[in-house]
């Protein structure tokens, strides 16, 4: 990181992104209501006392999906998300330390160092007193979707980035110049905000810099450029099984959909998805029931959902939505609340 500018957020007076101050508060409750709804459920343990001496935030929402966040607590706390919902998290040291475990890696993030939180790991925090952060959020929706459109197909795991992020070199220096000109054109004016289209556009390079810049679970199929586009028959299957995912389907049906033998059918998802037709249809009827927990519209207890979707064996089912989605399917449903 440049230490010029890195050295600039102490010096000065002004923090950054003030002209957006979200709130300062003394109020442990009212400060985890806030910071939760910006990230996610969290708990704040102070260390010393039972109040937080200093704390601020400020917030400014931008593009479809992401924000950029100063966050300072003030005070030494630890901070628990544990299972991190639906948003990725880039967080800058500008000031003090934070001792960061997500997942099973750990970072000692001190001024100039950055870590990334992905969805679905068990994340903890210690802050020292004098910790800022300068956080970008974006949701998992969005980086996932962009990650499915350059492999050409649907993501059969949950992208997990690395925790630690270099911003001096490489691809996440690409990223925090990037962050930078954003908070700076967001300071002196915040007249960026007016234009939507080139803030889509901002936001989409933001997405493919950590993508390209910070290393996944899916960073190899981008470095060696494979692709997930799929041959015909599979991708007649694909759709088929989202078309008809509550009825009942058997390999049978899935071979004649596809119109060619069931030997040929099972090596085209095996090389294209990595897992055989009938995995398939269990991954997406999953997805279908995390989306029914999460509707507010639906009345229904976790078990008749999952039966909707043909998920019998009612404790096997609970462990694979468990292993897919970070959470059980009854917290998935008190979340909506």
């Amino acid at each position: 990181m440049d230490n010029i500018y890195a050295h600039q957020f102490t010096g000065m007076k002004a923090l950054p992104l003030e002209k957006f101050m979200l709130q300062k508060s003394d109020n442990i409750a009212e400060v985890r209501s806030l910071v939760g709804d910006i990230f996610c459920p969290h708990t704040v343990s102070p260390k010393k006392t039972g109040r937080l001496a200093k704390f601020q935030m400020n917030h400014v929402k931008f593009g479809k999906s992401s924000s950029l966040n100063y966050l300072k607590y003030g005070s030494e706390v630890t901070i628990e998300p544990g299972k991190m919902a639906d948003v990725f998290n880039v967080q800058v040291q500008l000031s003090g330390n934070t001792k960061t475990i997500c997942g099973d890696q750990g970072a000692s993030m001190t001024q100039g160092t950055a870590s990334v939180l992905s969805p679905g790991q068990y994340v903890t925090m210690d802050w020292s007193e004098d910790a800022s952060m300068l956080i970008y959020s974006v949701s998992k929706q969005a980086v996932e979707k962009k990650l499915e459109a350059i492999l050409g197909g649907h993501l059969t795991n949950t992208l997990v980035f690395d925790t630690m992020m270099n911003c001096e070199t490489g691809g996440g220096s690409a990223f925090w110049r990037s962050l930078q000109f954003l908070q700076k054109e967001l300071e002196i004016s915040g007249q960026f905000l007016n234009a939507p289209l080139a803030v889509d556009h901002f936001e989409q390079s933001l997405i493919l810099s950590m993508l390209y810049g910070q290393q996944h679970n899916y960073s190899g199929a981008l470095e060696h450029g494979i692709s997930f586009v799929a041959p015909i028959h599979v991708k007649r299957v694909e759709d088929y099984i989202r078309a008809n995912a509550r009825n009942r389907i058997t390999i049978e049906d899935l071979t004649q959909i596809s119109g060619v033998s069931a030997r040929t059918l099972f090596a085209g998802f095996k090389q294209f998805r990595g897992i055989s037709p009938m995995k398939y249809l269990r991954e997406v009827r999953m997805d279908f029931v995390q989306k029914d927990l999460l509707d507010p519209s639906l009345s229904k207890t976790v078990t008749e959902i999952a039966m909707r979707w043909g998920f019998i064996q009612l404790g096997r089912f609970s462990v694979e939505y468990k292993k897919k989605f970070g959470q059980s399917p009854s917290e998935t449903m008190r979340s909506k609340f």
